[in-house]
């Protein structure tokens, strides 16, 4: 008899044991609107001692009413809510509101010093709900897997889940009306899974050492004249080769936020930069450079365009 009870005070155990380590992807924000997270990823990077938390989640709205997004207030913490200070961190809302019988994404990542951070995940202070990056499954990436490459294609990051593949080959420099313009870079990011993941997107920059036509309005009309005529302007002042300035062009394309299963998606992002132009006289091949950024990877690499 002793030995049946030992068997089944066991099982109570295990089972509440089970009970206590189940973590709740959702929370409710108010009456039939719950908020729930569909994926995490901690990625971390040893060269920097970094660690970022990726999520993405759906908010559900069951109510009969729109339920405002600016209602939405968490932050990314552990769950005794210590002070951890963050070094960097970004929240997109897909919508502004969600109407009845509908929901929507949010997407966001936060960086911090890697310091051994435990029981991360989103803590919701107005109703004291918490969510556990740990309560799916918590993949996990590091800076290893990232790749630099001389090539015009290659493959910038590759794991079991991902692969980042860049492809400048087409990316080329124009010019019309006025404004110069890169076209072309493409970075395709791929799923390898079978589950809806979110993903540590690249930040593509470019930049353009050159001249700005409001400095040199003595020229003539230069925003009217086509590439080849501006080609023949000299720009020299007094003799002397003009003074170029780096300038930061404005992006435009897709910013990959998640993937569906087995998803390949190529984001192309082109650059604009308003009135300004190279300096045709005086070529330098690193005049016009695009840089791949990934904050939390560690990554950045800069591809020279010819103009």
């Amino acid at each position: 008899m002793k030995k049946v009870k030992a068997v089944i005070l066991a099982a109570v155990t295990a089972l509440s044991l089970g009970a206590c380590s189940s973590r709740d992807p959702a929370v409710m924000l108010k009456d039939d609107v719950s908020f729930k997270l569909m994926d995490a990823l901690k990625v971390t990077n040893q060269t920097t001692n970094t660690v970022y938390y990726y999520y993405l989640a759906s908010v559900d709205n069951q109510s009969q009413e729109a339920y405002p997004m600016d209602s939405l207030s968490f932050k990314v913490t552990d769950e005794a809510n210590d002070e951890i200070h963050a070094i960097d961190r970004k929240q997109t809302i897909i919508a502004k509101s969600v109407q009845p019988s509908h929901s929507t994404l949010v997407y966001g990542y936060t960086g911090y010093p890697n310091n051994d951070q435990k029981h991360m995940g989103l803590l919701f202070s107005r109703n004291g709900g918490f969510i556990p990056f740990d309560a799916v499954r918590l993949r996990q990436i590091s800076d290893k897997n990232v790749t630099y490459s001389d090539e015009e294609k290659f493959t910038l990051y590759e794991d079991r889940d991902f692969a980042f593949r860049v492809d400048a080959s087409n990316a080329e420099y124009s010019y019309e009306k006025g404004n110069s313009y890169v076209k072309g870079l493409v970075i395709t990011y791929e799923n390898k899974t079978d589950d809806r993941l979110v993903v540590p997107y690249i930040t593509p920059l470019c930049h353009l050492t050159g001249i700005r036509f409001s400095d040199y309005k003595d020229k003539g009309n230069l925003a009217d004249m086509s590439l080849d005529e501006i080609r023949k302007v000299d720009f020299k002042t007094d003799g002397m080769a003009p003074k170029t300035e780096p300038y930061e062009g404005t992006a435009s394309g897709y910013e990959c936020l998640y993937l569906d299963p087995e998803m390949s998606l190529p984001c192309t992002v082109d650059f604009t930069f308003e009135g300004v132009i190279p300096d045709f006289a005086n070529y330098n091949p690193k005049s016009l450079t695009i840089d791949l950024n990934s904050a939390s990877l560690g990554y950045s690499q800069e591809l020279y365009i010819p103009y």
